[in-house]
């Protein structure tokens, strides 16, 4: 952080910011950034009270003073209210953090190794007794904690039972005791404003009122008059009842009347679906028990978590669920209820419970409070992570289960060493590269601690030193030469720019997820030689050197990675680098696809390729990843992934296999693919050691070539990527790459990249031998299927299901529900229009789920003229969506989004351009909604009033320019011309119907037109409405 500025005079600016601090108008987060450290705005703010110092010192691990604050703010009646959040400012020098306090450098403050022998600290009269007497700000120990409660968990648990437990008692006796609707009304409005009502729903109590009304039928009917008339956020409260009552029931006195006409059927069609749901039993349900150790009450909660419709996919959501809780006041009534059963309850909390628990159904998942007299062991794990050093107690029983755990979190290294008092030993502080800082371990016991072999040395600390085979280390000539000659394309990135328009006039939510799919892949990462490169000198060095490389992997890595072969010629240290990543990338949607290497067979001499593949595969499979070797891994959806094998591959017919991949997204054909064709640089010059003879090699490369002969018809029809070590040439005859595939290879360490829009080879990723920083590269891949690509033209009849199939391949997204009578599927020169055919005859075409009502009721009309309709559509939109995208172009290269939907182009969330489709004139417009707007005489006026950042970037990228698209019939006086406000909504009539014509660019006609305008002018004149 740099210094605070001084200044004897208070500037204007200055003036302005602590006028509007005092007021309340601004505050301390929202100072601009260049006045947020100015020394006067800093001293008012505070003697405003708005800003108090904490903690204070300086940190000898990252090198940096430090000063901890608590930030304030006024809210509406003028007092000062926290913003709960802890603000760390840091400063590179003690003249800068000095200057900063103003000189306030004493209290809280702890300087643990800190010299004071700066310049500036000479300078000063500091009273270094008083600056080393705080030595840590933790004022307990590690031996502070143990299995037993503390004083103040007693205390708490006290309160609870006492307190807590009463209150709650209380409230539901009260809830329970209403017999009427206005006596169960005005409980609930008295609860609403209980202090109970922090720390427990109402909810809680209507669920126990509606087990109680079991018992007292009336009691049904008062919470579902009460549930229809008063509260408005029932959702979970009524579908909750249907798992108490009979759902029908519940369903007959639900008539909720808070809304709207639509709101109210909306809800009631809520819960009739979702009884429905329960009778077919479309529901997942779970039921737990635990004690609660606030309301101190013993609770069975039941989950059920309901399947919606995906764009046609039955899918279960489990991030909501309908909830349920009943409640118990003793563990005797508890235990009655679930007759014995204890099985998935957790009562650990329940720390007076006396129970004999033998009696009782038990399992692995039922936690039971600890008891006195158990024998109890205790594991301490001492660690730095994630800039932060942590002290994790855990308490065991004799079975190795953990009954309780404690975790102690410390910012700096002087209160980690104070906590455990010293005692560092076994701790894991492998990646606190700052240790290197400290001048002097007088009292550390670093014994056994996991740090660098140079760390090690530094404190005279023993380490046990790695060896590794070094016969597992080989340069090959060819390839040295290969990696120097092609060293910058290695290290340059290249920028990604998409012509698509498929791109352009999909959804946000679509466009990231599906329209392209970005791949990021890597190869030849040779870890032996980093290894070797780094100087490791025992196992803690190897890991620290693998997981930066793995670091930058993971901060650079997309949904899905290819990972190319070679990645290390000893086994043990890629079966650590694949722990390692899977550790690391954590259980997130991140997906890594290998191929071997021919380094990866070095260390088999005397085992089969299919032995050593094995081997690998295993050590993947264990860890969520996939290998590929002469195998298709194909991705349908997200979370709908696999592996066909070769074997399957080879067996089975290419219709077979092409039914299979019907709904697939992206398909990977991959393997090392071997030296089979290269005459220049095979087995025969030692590339597999041992382990694989020319004729096995050659053999190699004809099974995977065959493989790629017999599928490139199948594989033509999909987004298709064929992953291999070696290049194309070296497994293939023909050398020459099939335009619909993309190639991404390896091996070489020739680097080099070819993307011509037709022709796409990615092999410049190649780390080699001695490159020491190691990034992922990325490809776009476009992510769409046809679910109907192997049907012939013509008219079929498909099932509504189908439909939906094919929309969600198309990436269109949309809601079908409807009941259809016959629906009919025409596909003609690749492009596909559905019409859906009522009992009467009528004919309707469908736009996603919405229909239009065509006039003519013969279906053929429509597959006949199918040609001319798309031609008249197309020859004046591309003109439109051309100029459309080159306004697009220039908002993006200032920095605004240039999202293209229907007529409009997105600057941002709240400003945006309409192109009209009659005359092509630009209006540019700020929305809050689609009601409210502001319309601007020309973009620049909309940028300069709403979005000065972009304004700003706009006049650097016209200088020098004698037009811009942004610029269109802009007058020397209109950029100051105040915007006129625009109420009405024909621009989005006209933008939907545009929208429909834009459907093409996924082959889908969804709009028809009887009535043809003039040539070469978009076919929705009528419906715009060109207001100046």
């Amino acid at each position: 952080m740099k210094a605070v500025s001084k200044s004897a005079k208070i500037s204007p600016e200055a003036e302005r910011i602590i006028k509007e601090l005092k007021s309340g108008e601004l505050e301390v987060r929202d100072v601009p950034e260049e006045f947020a450290l100015e020394a006067n705005i800093v001293k008012a703010e505070r003697k405003l009270g708005l800003r108090k110092s904490g903690h204070r010192g300086f940190d000898v691990i990252t090198q940096m003073f430090f000063v901890e604050e608590e930030w304030f703010y006024k809210d509406l009646s003028g007092n000062l209210v926290s913003t709960l959040t802890l603000h760390t400012m840091t400063f590179d020098s003690f003249a800068e953090y000095y200057e900063f306090l103003d000189g306030d450098i004493y209290e809280d403050a702890c300087y643990y190794q800190y010299a004071f022998e700066d310049k500036f600290s000479k300078n000063l009269n500091l009273d270094m007794n008083r600056l080393t007497k705080l030595q840590s700000f933790v004022t307990d120990t590690i031996d502070d904690y143990s299995c037993e409660l503390s004083q103040d968990e007693i205390a708490e648990y006290e309160h609870c039972e006492k307190i807590n437990k009463k209150c709650v008692k209380k409230w539901m006796d009260k809830f329970n005791a209403c017999d009427t609707y206005k006596q169960f009304q005005k409980v609930c409005t008295n609860y609403e404003k209980s202090t109970v009502s922090q720390y427990n729903s109402i909810e809680f109590f209507f669920f126990q009122y509606a087990f109680n009304a079991r018992y007292n039928k009336k009691h049904l009917d008062v919470i579902m008059e009460y549930l229809s008339k008063d509260y408005y956020f029932c959702d979970n409260a009524v579908l909750g009842l249907c798992l108490i009552h009979t759902p029908e029931v519940v369903l007959d006195k639900y008539d909720f009347s808070q809304a709207s006409v639509a709101t109210n059927r909306k809800r009631k069609k809520e819960v009739k679906d979702f009884v429905k749901d329960l009778k077919n039993q479309d529901v997942e349900m779970t039921v737990v028990g635990y004690f609660d150790k606030v309301t101190h009450f013993y609770c069975e909660k039941t989950q059920v978590y309901r399947y919606y419709n995906c764009q046609g996919r039955k899918t279960l959501n489990q991030w909501r669920s309908v909830d349920v809780c009943r409640a118990f006041e003793t563990f005797d009534e508890f235990v009655k209820y679930r007759k014995g059963n204890l099985k998935n309850c957790d009562l650990s909390e329940a720390i007076d419970l006396d129970v004999d628990f033998s009696k009782y159904t038990t399992d692995d998942t039922t936690k039971l409070p600890i008891s006195e007299d158990e024998n109890l062991s205790c594991k301490v794990l001492k660690v730095y992570k994630n800039g932060g050093f942590a002290v994790c107690q855990f308490w065991s029983n004799e079975d190795k289960e953990i009954v309780k755990q404690q975790v102690h979190r410390f910012s700096y290294f002087f209160d980690f060493v104070a906590f455990l008092k010293g005692d560092l030993s076994g701790a894991d502080l492998l990646f606190c590269t700052g240790m290197k800082n400290l001048s002097n371990i007088d009292g550390i016991n670093l014994s056994d601690v996991k740090m660098t072999s140079e760390l090690c040395e530094q404190f005279n600390v023993q380490y046990k030193s790695y060896d590794y085979d070094k016969k597992l280390i080989g340069e090959f000539p060819a390839v040295e030469k290969n990696e120097e000659e092609t060293a910058l394309v290695l290290q340059s990135s290249r920028e990604f720019v998409s012509s698509d328009s498929s791109m352009l006039f999909g959804s946000f939510g679509d466009m990231f997820l599906w329209n392209f799919n970005r791949i990021s892949y890597i190869s030849d990462l040779h870890l032996m030689h980093r290894i070797k490169n780094a100087g490791c000198k025992s196992k803690e060095d190897v890991v620290f050197t693998i997981k930066k490389i793995i670091d930058d992997i993971l901060a650079e890595s997309t949904s899905l990675t290819l990972i190319g072969g070679d990645v290390s010629s000893e086994f043990s240290i890629f079966e650590l680098f694949v722990k390692m990543l899977r550790k690391l990338a954590g259980s997130g949607r991140r997906t890594f696809v290998f191929v071997l290497g021919n380094h990866e067979l070095w260390n088999f001499p005397g085992l089969s390729v299919d032995e050593i593949v094995d081997k690998y595969r295993t050590v993947l499979k264990e860890n969520g990843m996939y290998l590929l070797h002469n195998d298709l891994f194909y991705r349908n959806e997200s979370d709908d992934m696999g592996i066909i094998p070769y074997d399957e591959l080879i067996q089975s017919d290419n219709l077979a296999i092409l039914e299979k991949l019907r709904c697939t997204r992206l398909v990977i054909l991959g393997g090392l693919g071997f030296s089979g064709y290269n005459e220049e640089f095979n087995a025969n010059d030692g590339v597999y050691r041992a382990t694989v003879d020319r004729n096995t090699e050659i053999q190699e490369s004809k099974k995977f070539e065959q493989m790629y002969d017999k599928l490139t018809d199948v594989l033509a029809k999909k987004n298709t990527v064929i992953f291999t070590h070696t290049p194309k040439k070296d497994w293939c005859v023909d050398a020459k790459c099939h335009d619909n595939f993309v190639y991404v290879s390896g091996h070489t360490h020739r680097n080099m990249f070819f993307d011509d829009g037709v022709k796409r080879i990615y092999a410049d990723n190649q780390i080699g031998y001695r490159n020491e920083s190691p990034h992922l590269k990325s490809f776009l891949m476009d992510g769409e299927y046809d679910y109907f690509c192997n049907y012939e033209d013509g008219i079929y009849e498909i099932t509504s299901q189908e439909y939906q199939d094919f929309s969600r391949g198309k990436n269109i997204s949309m809601t079908f529900n409807r009941q259809v009578n016959i629906l009919y599927m025409l596909k003609k020169n690749g492009y596909y229009c559905f019409i859906h055919k009522t009992k009467t005859g009528s004919l309707s075409m469908l736009n996603g789920g919405a229909l239009k009502k065509l006039n003519t009721k013969d279906v053929n009309y429509y597959y006949d003229n199918m040609d001319s309709m798309i031609a008249f559509i197309e020859t004046p939109l591309k003109k439109y969506t051309a100029y459309q995208e080159s306004i697009a172009d220039e908002i993006r290269k200032i920095g605004g989004s240039g999202w293209i939907h229907g007529c409009i182009i997105d600057i941002d969330y709240y400003n945006h351009v309409y192109v009209n489709p009659v005359d092509m004139t630009v209006r540019s417009y700020w929305a809050s909604d689609i009601v409210n707007k502001l319309v601007y005489p020309t973009v620049p006026a909309l940028l300069k009033n709403e979005c000065p950042e972009l304004y700003a970037n706009y006049l650097k990228l016209i200088e020098g320019e004698k037009s811009n698209p942004l610029a269109v019939k802009q007058t020397k006086n209109e950029v100051s011309l105040l915007p006129q406000e625009y109420l009405e909504t024909d621009i989005y009539k006209a933008s939907r119907e545009i929208k429909k014509m834009q459907k093409l660019n996924s082959n889908v006609l969804t709009t028809w037109y009887d009535i043809v305008p003039e040539r070469n002018e978009l076919p929705c004149k009528k419906l715009v409405s060109n207001k100046e």
